[in-house]
């Protein structure tokens, strides 16, 4: 499938090479240009999964297929312009499609965390309420200053001012 901007990914396969060549990163350039654009394809599915509903702000054409770009949204005390979308998203976008390029599955169905595994007579012992997520520290990183209150990975909560009467 081609990438198609604003519709299923937030960059080019070229801005994605030139994003690759300039940090030196390798296993990118052994992909077809249809492999590519899977992969940018991908990684702009998990941020819209993962992220979707923690973003600060609002979309600015409720009509627009994807998150960005957005009104209300402000940074550092800045308010980013309601006609663009932050590098932060354009490099979270080519992190997550390096991932989905190598192989790795973004989102896949997981257990929880093997703390203890015994091969002969086997045995095996979970980590308790361990979270089975794959974390992206990076992109999370990245993405942190454009969320709702919250967690950096994309999980938000409200914060509400109690008032005793």
């Amino acid at each position: 499938m081609a990438i198609v901007i604003g519709e299923n990914s937030y960059v080019t396969v070229a801005e994605a090479d030139a994003y690759v060549a300039a940090r030196g990163l390798s296993g990118w350039d052994d992909l077809t240009t249809p492999q590519k654009e899977s992969a940018l394809i991908l990684g702009c599915d998990y941020l819209e999964v993962t992220y979707g509903q923690s973003w600060q702000g609002y979309r600015t054409d409720p009509e627009q297929t994807l998150s960005w770009p957005r009104t209300g949204v402000v940074v550092e005390g800045r308010a980013v312009p309601n006609n663009t979308v932050p590098v932060a998203v354009l490099k979270a976008n080519i992190e997550m499609a390096l991932r989905a390029g190598a192989g790795e599955p973004l989102i896949a169905d997981q257990g929880q965390q093997v703390v203890k595994e015994k091969v002969d007579v086997l045995e095996v012992t979970y980590r308790e309420y361990s979270d089975p997520a794959t974390r992206y520290p990076y992109v999370n990183r990245l993405l942190m200053g454009y969320l709702k209150s919250g967690t950096s990975d994309g999980a938000s909560f409200q914060q509400v001012r109690l008032v005793r009467a």
